[in-house]
């Protein structure tokens, strides 16, 4: 049981590494406003709920991925390399400049 959960635990961080890492550009053409003190503040308490969640999704992914594996005998691969690239791939925390306000016009 032990050997299990830790396989487990070690394929999710395989499979967290393996898809967390992707690089973004960014647009640099206009300079940014700092995000506010409040914006900052509401992305520190939503982070409590939204980096657990964005882990239990992560670690479905990665077991559906292997029961796709699995059930497909490896034919289906990219379809199931898409799950865990849905659940573990993007922002992992929130920053401040998630949660401002747009400008209104």
């Amino acid at each position: 049981m032990t050997s299990t959960r830790s396989l487990a635990g070690l394929l999710a961080l395989l499979l967290v590494g393996a898809f967390a890492l992707q690089s973004r550009a960014e647009d640099t053409s206009q300079p940014r406003e700092a995000p506010g003190a409040g914006a900052t503040t509401a992305a520190a308490v939503s982070d409590v709920f939204y980096v657990p969640g964005k882990a239990i999704v992560c670690g479905v992914s990665g077991v559906l991925w292997v029961a796709t594996m699995a059930i497909t005998f490896g034919t289906l691969y990219q379809e199931a390399a898409d799950f865990v690239k849905g659940g573990c791939g993007g922002q992992w925390v929130l920053t401040g400049e998630d949660i401002k306000p747009t400008k209104s016009y």
